[in-house]
């Protein structure tokens, strides 16, 4: 088979939205076109490439197979053409992918989000959620542009680096406390606690961590997401062991006392990890730059 360049952006695009109507809308292009694509590249290949599913399509094994050299090879064709043209992030229409851990989701989206809207307005910011681990086909295969979270045990072919430092706090409902007291290691550990159990190794962290200075919480409820602990605080009359600007971002909203934990807890890092295929796209550097003055902006708010 000759390659066709608008073949192989067909089948990645299929690839990464497993959907054909969506995978024609990000390519600009109609249904039919799309399909008719799909069917000559089933023709080459000798496959099927993508069955129909519940919601969509799902990939066969030999889809799978060659995905992430198509991948590659469309990565590296863009990576030249990206390099001839200065980037100008005002006149971009560029879609940006980022795989983010839930703290980096609630602190740090809000305020990329209106500066990345500033800066390039045409752009699209796209927000996925990052699971348990760090897969580094992910970046590699340029699903996403760059990962934020915590990863302990990164893979050794990305570029991961300190982008972000927390500590923590604790969101206390204020009938569980005295308008003036403070929140010793007894009643810490004698109230209802709220539990956050995100994706990843923040709870893990946190679980050693008290284990380690005899810390123990009495566990009532527990939860997924950061902002779901806050209003079931409210509700129990219980606490929350949360990061510091999560207890600041909550608090006062829910009608919450941002209390120091009795013993400390030390802190804990958010970092930044991407493919080093990226180190000289012009636009991945503009990313880059945006999000670490964010971050720089941070650092003297706890």
């Amino acid at each position: 088979m000759t390659p066709d360049i608008s073949l192989l952006r067909v089948f990645h695009a299929v690839m990464e939205e497993r959907n054909v109507t969506a995978a024609a809308a990000r390519l600009g292009q109609s249904q039919s076109t799309v399909s008719a694509a799909l069917s000559r590249l089933r023709d080459a290949m000798g496959d099927e490439l993508f069955l129909r599913a519940r919601y969509g399509v799902e990939p066969t094994e030999k889809a799978m197979e060659i995905a992430p050299d198509i991948a590659a090879g469309l990565e590296r064709l863009e990576q030249a053409f990206r390099a001839a043209e200065p980037f100008d992030p005002s006149r971009t229409t560029r879609r940006f992918r980022l795989l983010l851990g839930p703290y980096a989701e609630i602190v740090l989206v809000p305020r990329l989000a209106a500066a990345f809207a500033a800066e390039a307005p045409l752009a699209a910011l796209e927000v996925t959620p990052i699971g348990p681990d760090l897969d580094a086909r992910h970046l590699a295969g340029r699903h996403f542009d760059l990962a934020i979270g915590r990863f302990d045990m990164p893979p050794d072919e990305l570029v991961v680096s300190d982008l972000l430092h927390d500590g923590f706090r604790c969101i206390v409902a204020p009938e569980a406390v005295s308008p003036f007291g403070t929140l010793d290691k007894t009643l810490y550990e004698s109230l209802p606690h709220v539990v956050i159990a995100p994706p990843g190794k923040w709870r893990t962290g946190l679980h050693k961590r008290m284990d380690a200075v005899g810390l123990r919480r009495r566990t009532a409820v527990i939860v997924s997401h950061f902002l779901s602990a806050p209003p079931v605080v409210a509700r129990l009359g219980g606490i929350a062991t949360v990061p510091a600007r999560v207890a600041v971002m909550t608090a006062e909203p829910y009608g919450l006392r941002n209390l120091a934990v009795p013993v400390d807890l030390g802190g804990f890092p958010s970092q930044i990890a991407w493919h080093p295929r990226l180190r000289r796209d012009p636009g991945h550097i503009w990313l880059r730059r945006l999000i670490e003055a964010i971050a720089t902006e941070f650092a003297g708010d706890i």
